[in-house]
């Protein structure tokens, strides 16, 4: 992997720019500095964000950026993961995702990665193991379980 590829960087959400910096941007648009590239360039932002905040500040007065949204919640509880364990011990996260969605109606069933997420939400540890396959190993002690 070469150095600043962006690989590293996989699963961190970059942060919103600078409420300052937005102000700045959209007041050189505004004064008629340059078009959207041209001031994007000048300010080292993409040209998109220039279309973006000029609209935010036209449409709401203000360029100040927006709660980070998320997806659905989780429906795997902590409770079902036990009782998917308790069934069948030393299981792979592939034959816990079978067990869990064994009595669930199609819609109601998850993949495999929602159950990875919530072994991890739930303080589980998850390791693969020399043939490839992955574990679960476990629940790690409560002062490393991040709580949420």
């Amino acid at each position: 992997m070469k150095p600043g590829s962006g690989s590293d960087l996989l699963g961190v959400m970059a942060e919103a720019h600078p409420i300052e910096l937005r102000k700045r941007v959209v007041a050189a648009y505004e004064t008629g500095v340059g078009t959207y590239p041209e001031v994007a360039v000048q300010f080292d932002v993409g040209e998109a964000s220039v279309k973006r905040w000029v609209r935010l500040k036209r449409r709401d007065g203000d360029v100040a950026p927006t709660a980070k949204a998320g997806g659905r919640m989780s429906t795997i509880s902590l409770a079902d993961i036990e009782a998917a364990l308790a069934t069948i011990r030393d299981a792979t996260a592939g034959e816990l995702t079978a067990e869990f969605n064994r009595a669930r109606r199609r819609r109601d069933r998850v993949h495999v990665s929602s159950i990875k997420r919530a072994l991890r939400r739930h303080g589980y540890v998850v390791k693969k193991s020399a043939d490839g396959r992955w574990r679960v190993c476990g629940r790690t002690s409560s002062s490393s379980v991040r709580r949420i």
